[in-house]
């Protein structure tokens, strides 16, 4: 047994070579390419298997036959007893079904010889590899024992009388809550109220029970020491034979942590649950990896697909058929790809396609290919036709660009062709200056994450002024970056890169959490804070907001959360979504630029909103614009119709605001009463 050494920290390689020679030369290939090596040389099988006990190898690197032994047990002994071992036969000569017998049989590459110029990249591949096996199979193992314990764990069941009043609960229900049987007996469930629920939640719940239905839900409760939890509930009716009721049971669980867990689950998940498709995690992980192992500039295309008009087929005929008919586009442009391409669902009504390899106007003629099959599909629902396009965005994946960079260079071309029209392929080298605006947008994505980092992001506050007593209790948050010399750099600057690469939850996070400590220190104040349509689709963000609103305990009223109109109407479901939580934790919701969007009268009445705030562009000039006016009394005359109050934005001048008195809008906004100004504890 021969050992060569190196510095700290070498990789282990165990070499399986009769010929001395042969194994120098495998060492020297990888130390061509930077690689630090310590290594050993074996024979025989004593030798090799005393070698992976004692030594502990990295990686093997085996000759497929040797005197006294071969390469194949040598490759069956470590897949039994180190299974994430990476293994590279190394041979002089062998044959095609030789070779893939070998990788059938658990090696992950062969190299031969004479190409030793491949054998860095192979060991560093099979390396990667079955380090990724190794992760992933650690996760599974851990999430499986969580959810195991979680399942194994005994549920808290409380029984109560026809009119709510506690008989018995078990010890698990003790364990949950902290009280005895003693204590809750002669009670009722209102021990646990932790008050984020409104009145209204337990009505409907004990009406539901009251006549004869069970209830099923999820809740935030109070132990007896103070805590909030969140409970998932289940209560069910008791009845006679005649019909009475005579108890109602409950079964309890605390699925705070599994929420969590569920977070991380998904955080993992690679794989779309509608379509089958990779999702757009898996598509950044494989860009990542296509960008990293090419050895020249042009490392391929990306495509970018979208559905034109697909919000307005949901909201037509259901997200239901909305759904098949992702499913179905799913299925039809992956018979329409060549072999090399990939399909990803990018999200929403988007798919990606990756083309390892390709030129730009390889990627231009798939891609044109991909927008005439979706064009000729005639997709029905009960019995109406609907004729579907789609548009699609081209970008090259350049060696020089991250997976964000190339993602954003295509949505640049996407969003080029639906300006253009739709229905459409527009390539990103068709965009004038679009590199360089894109390099330029690189850049303010860096500073933004560097400003999130080093706490340099400030909160400037706009009063919300009434306009019947000029008095103001509310102001909106606004956020300003300082830059490297300590100046305050305006939004305009910076947020477009933030929507672009992805940035805008991360803000908004950072917002959030801001607005709940000056509410919890000062408890006069109440703000208006923005979320940006990145956002909406964000589930683990609005879990954060409710576990912070919680946990601070403020008062109903205080935050009012705004989501701009076409953010809105992009994702009704998901604006619903939040609101509906929102709303539960005492929460207001604001639709911001109101009238900017499409068709606002009729998506305002849909949308679950207690404020409308009126772009300023409709505002600004109203004492000399008659055309303004009655857009703006019409926005009022509905808006008060529907229940919602309602702020003009970007007052600037005293005749306006009287104007906007005098039309009954209740707030105001603007440079009248201030500009935005520095907020803190």
């Amino acid at each position: 047994m021969t050992i060569a050494t190196s510095r700290a920290d070498p990789l282990r390689v165990l070499l399986l070579e009769d010929v001395p020679d042969d194994a120098e030369l495998n060492v020297a290939a990888l130390r061509r390419e930077g690689m630090n090596v310590e290594n050993v040389r074996v024979e025989t099988a004593g030798a090799f298997q005393e070698a992976l006990t004692s030594f502990r190898p990295d990686i093997v690197l085996a000759d497929y036959s040797l005197p006294s032994w071969d390469g194949m047990s040598a490759l069956r002994l470590v897949r039994k007893e180190r299974p994430d071992l990476p293994f590279v036969v190394v041979t002089g000569t062998i044959n095609e079904e030789t070779a893939v017998d070998c990788i059938k049989q658990g090696a992950d590459d062969y190299i031969l010889k004479e190409r030793l110029g491949r054998l860095a990249h192979a060991a560093r591949a099979a390396i990667d590899h079955r380090a990724s096996i190794a992760a992933r199979r650690r996760v599974e193992e851990e999430l499986l024992v969580r959810n195991s314990a979680l399942e194994a764990a005994a549920n808290g069941v409380v029984i109560t009388d026809p009119k709510g009043v506690i008989v018995w609960v078990n010890p698990a229900f003790t364990e949950m809550t902290g009280y005895s049987l003693e204590e809750a007996v002669g009670r009722t469930p209102r021990l646990l109220r932790s008050n984020v629920q409104s009145e209204a939640f337990y009505r409907n719940m004990w009406e539901t029970i009251t006549a004869g239905r069970a209830w099923q839900g999820e809740l935030y409760n109070k132990r007896k020491d103070g805590r909030l939890y969140l409970e998932e509930m289940t209560i069910t009716p008791v009845r006679r034979e005649n019909g009475a009721l005579t108890h109602f049971v409950a079964i309890k669980q605390d699925i705070t942590e599994r929420k969590r867990q569920d977070e991380a689950i998904r955080s993992l998940a690679t794989r779309d649950l509608l379509t089958g498709l990779p999702n757009q995690a898996a598509l950044r992980e494989e860009l990542k990896r296509v960008v990293d192992d090419t050895d020249r500039g042009w490392a391929g295309a990306l495509l970018l697909l979208d559905v034109d008009r697909f919000a307005l087929l949901n909201e037509a005929a259901g997200h239901p058929t909305g759904d098949r008919l992702l499913v179905v586009l799913a299925e039809r442009v992956a018979i329409a790809l060549p072999p090399q391409a990939n399909l990803y669902r990018f999200g929403g009504d988007q798919f990606a396609v990756l083309l390892e390899g390709a030129s730009l106007a390889e990627a231009e003629k798939v891609a044109e290919e991909i927008r005439a099959t979706v064009e000729s599909l005639r997709f029905e629902v009960d019995g109406n036709a609907f004729d579907i396009t789609a548009s699609a965005g081209v970008a090259p994946v350049l060696a020089s660009k991250n997976p964000s960079a190339v993602l954003a260079l295509a949505d640049a071309a996407l969003h080029a062709a639906k300006e253009a029209g739709r229905n459409r392929v527009v390539s990103f080298s068709e965009i004038p200056s679009g590199l360089r605006r894109m390099d330029e947008m690189s850049r303010w994505a860096v500073r933004v994450k560097d400003g999130l980092r080093e706490g340099r992001c400030r909160l400037l506050a706009q009063r919300v002024v009434s306009l019947a007593t000029g008095e103001s209790d509310h102001a909106e948050l606004l956020i300003r970056l300082v830059d490297e010399g300590g100046t305050l750099v305006s939004p305009a600057a910076f947020l477009p890169a933030a929507e672009k690469f992805g940035l805008m939850p991360s803000l908004d996070r950072w917002v959030v959490g801001q607005a709940i400590t000056l509410l919890t220190a000062d408890p006069a104040r109440k703000f208006f804070v923005n979320l940006s349509g990145m956002s909406l689709g964000e589930v683990s963000l609005l879990d954060e907001i409710e576990r912070l609103v919680v946990e601070s305990r403020l008062p109903p009223g205080r935050l009012t959360f705004e989501i701009t109109e076409t953010a809105a109407i992009a994702d009704m479901s998901g604006v619903q979504r939040w609101a509906r939580r929102l709303k539960e934790l005492g929460c207001f919701l604001a639709l911001d630029d109101f009238g900017t969007g499409f068709s606002s009268f009729a998506y305002l009445q849909a949308l679950p909103v207690d404020l409308v705030k009126i772009d300023g562009s409709f505002v600004r000039d109203l004492d000399t614009n008659a055309t303004n006016q009655a857009l703006v009394r019409a926005i009022v005359m509905v808006a008060h119709a529907l229940g919602k109050s309602v702020v003009g934005e970007m007052v600037e001048r005293a005749p306006v605001a009287d104007i906007l008195r005098s039309m009954g809008v209740e707030y105001g906004q603007g440079w009248l009463w201030g500009r935005p100004e520095p907020v803190g504890p």
